[in-house]
């Protein structure tokens, strides 16, 4: 019986202590960003996180619309993008496919 008040006080310090870990965790991640293990991993998260931001903001009723359809064709832009090397030649050939029938279009 004599353990249970010193039980009790541990919980109660471990459970500050996680809180005050998990806010100063989520704290660096608002001020620093996330940190992938790699950059694939990267452009597919960012892509699939504007698919989820544009489904849950902007086009909320039908997943067929055109809206959607434009949607998915800049979300494979945003990830080829992503994987883009970083060089003057790289970025000077890189040609927006998904998105050329809406150049042309009136």
């Amino acid at each position: 019986m004599k353990n249970k008040p010193l039980l009790i006080g541990v919980t109660i310090l471990v459970l500050i202590l996680g809180v005050i870990g998990y806010w100063l965790y989520e704290d660096h991640l608002n001020a620093s960003g996330r940190l992938y293990p790699s950059q694939s991993k990267m452009c597919e998260m960012f892509a699939k996180s504007y698919l989820r931001t544009m489904r849950e903001r902007e086009i909320t009723d039908d997943l067929g619309s055109d809206a959607w359809t434009m949607a998915i064709h800049i979300e494979t832009e945003i990830h080829k993008l992503c994987q883009l090397e970083l060089t003057h030649e790289a970025i000077r050939n890189y040609k927006p496919t998904a998105l050329e029938k809406y150049q042309t279009e009136e």
